[in-house]
């Protein structure tokens, strides 16, 4: 399937969920502050750099670089639309693929929130995961957040928001 010239390699459409035990406002303040410390939770060994711009108060731009070996720097762009208080979307284009991710909370009691996601990715690349890798490489980064989130919110660490 071609579009504007990009060639897309596959296309996979995944849902990933968690429980995270923390109020969905603080959920959803903690997971839409984006900011330039976000690179502390790159597992990577050369960990990015992201830039915010803040378009509206519901719309932002992500500027993520990564710096390689080769000089020139892998760069990702998402275009954020906030939809307070319990939802999310993100669009995301790199050099490899082209990803939209919608994020649902749903709240399960007073500290319990429910994270759904839908991701659909789309690649530039004939070398990319399988749909099985693809859910597990979420899954893993999710629970790493989750960890974050609810260790935060036991530590009585504002979500800011």
């Amino acid at each position: 399937m071609a579009e504007r010239g990009h060639r897309f390699y596959g296309s996979e459409q995944v849902r990933v969920s968690t429980v995270i035990e923390a109020p969905l406002p603080y959920v959803y303040a903690w997971c839409t502050d984006y900011r330039p410390s976000d690179r502390e939770f790159s597992r990577a060994a050369t960990r990015p750099r992201f830039r915010v711009v803040r378009l509206s108060p519901r719309r932002l731009l992500r500027i993520r670089t990564t710096p390689t070996g080769s000089g020139d720097p892998l760069v990702a762009v998402d275009l954020v639309r906030l939809s307070p208080p319990a939802a999310w979307h993100t669009d995301q284009i790199d050099e490899t693929d082209r990803e939209s991710v919608d994020y649902r909370l749903r709240r399960l009691g007073p500290r319990r929130t429910r994270l759904d996601l839908l991701v659909t990715e789309r690649w530039l690349t004939p070398d990319f995961p399988s749909r099985e890798e693809l859910r597990e490489r979420l899954s893993t980064v999710w629970n790493r957040y989750r960890e974050a989130i609810e260790s935060d919110y036991r530590a009585g660490r504002p979500a800011v928001g």
